[in-house]
């Protein structure tokens, strides 16, 4: 027992250095004084990283693209202002990261502040869009589905400010992306802008039935400005997708001599990036238990409609009627909204007459 004692004693006793001798090493140390041999593989390339890259201009192309996913988060942060300010850094960033990997995913975290309820960060991102399509239109149609997705839920938003913004989005789609656009979602865009103007597509249920929707006739009351600035852009985009998707644009000669004829086209390589987009092969649509007992026009809202005639005949089916009856009553109001309405019922006429044509 004594023995066991002192050696417990001996842990917590201080031992005294001596001079000249140094310091003794405890029981538990652990000897570091080995080198290391280091392995060469020069058949192995060299994986160059961000921060290593020899090239200056490549390195700054790493470091903006690695910024630019590290901010995609703060699409989603609780602050108006850190929104906007983060849609303004990717404006700027636009030209040098345009034919990067990273657009993609920039635009996917961008697309839902569509709906944002913050009308700085809504002028934004239309910015931010309209940036993007003058560098390059073929980003905007590569992503047209995920746009129509949320400028679709835009038009239905509770909000009416957002359901009012969702026309400047599409008319800025238009621009950049209107064939794709008219191609793959020709009723649906229709009924949407019908639901923002407040119109019903069933003139026969006009008086019968009560719509959510603000109605035109009440909007060009309101005293608000900016509900009247709204439904003349509204009106604005409405005609140019129609133009778009109904009026064919005239030929140059010079450029058709060039051309070849359209029987050698489908051998040639497509100009838009997704030719082959209307057969839906790599879509999963959900199933809709519904269908077979719906409208016609129900029917019709995921059906691609490819040329000319077919979106002909639909407008003038079903949408001509209640759209010559709204834009006579705007006419008849007059104002900045009734120019854009009568621009819109002579370009209904032109189309009547090229279908009947």
């Amino acid at each position: 027992m004594a023995k066991k004692k002192t050696l417990k004693q001996q842990d917590f006793q201080k031992k005294k250095l001596k001079v000249g001798k140094p310091k003794q090493a405890a029981s538990n140390a652990t000897d570091t004084s080995f080198t290391a041999r280091m392995i060469s593989l020069p058949n192995q390339p060299k994986i160059k990283t961000p921060g290593l890259s020899n090239n200056t201009s490549d390195n700054g192309s790493q470091r903006m693209e690695a910024d630019i996913l590290k901010r995609l988060s703060l699409c989603k942060h609780h602050s108006a202002t850190t929104r906007k300010e983060t849609l303004v850094y990717f404006k700027q960033a636009v030209p040098k990261i345009i034919n990067t990997k990273c657009i993609t995913p920039m635009l996917n975290s961008c697309l839902p502040l569509i709906c944002d309820d913050d009308a700085q960060v809504r002028n934004a991102l239309l910015e931010l869009f309209d940036e993007i399509g003058q560098h390059d239109q073929n980003v905007l149609r590569l992503h047209s589905r995920a746009l129509v997705l949320f400028i679709n839920s835009g038009m239905t938003h509770i909000v009416p400010a957002v359901q009012r913004d969702s026309g400047k989005f599409l008319k800025c789609a238009v621009r950049y992306c209107g064939d794709e656009l008219v191609r793959n979602s020709w009723v649906k865009m229709l009924k949407g802008l019908f639901g923002v103007l407040g119109w019903a597509v069933d003139v026969s249920r006009t008086n019968n039935s009560v719509s959510m929707g603000v109605k035109s006739a009440s909007v060009v009351s309101m005293n608000s400005a900016k509900a009247k600035r709204a439904q003349k852009v509204n009106l604005e985009t409405l005609l140019d997708f129609v133009q778009c998707g109904c009026i064919e644009p005239t030929p140059d000669a010079t450029l058709e001599s060039q051309q070849a004829p359209s029987a050698f086209d489908k051998y040639i390589i497509p100009n838009v990036p997704q030719p082959f987009q209307h057969l839906k092969l790599f879509v999963k649509e959900l199933k809709n238990e519904k269908a077979g007992k719906g409208s016609k026009l129900d029917e019709l809202a995921n059906v691609s409609l490819q040329d000319y005639p077919a979106r002909r005949e639909v407008l003038v089916e079903h949408f001509l009627e209640p759209m010559l009856q709204n834009t006579s009553s705007l006419i008849a109001d007059g104002g900045d909204s009734g120019k854009v309405a009568n621009s819109l019922q002579d370009t209904l006429h032109t189309i009547k007459q090229l279908h009947e044509s």
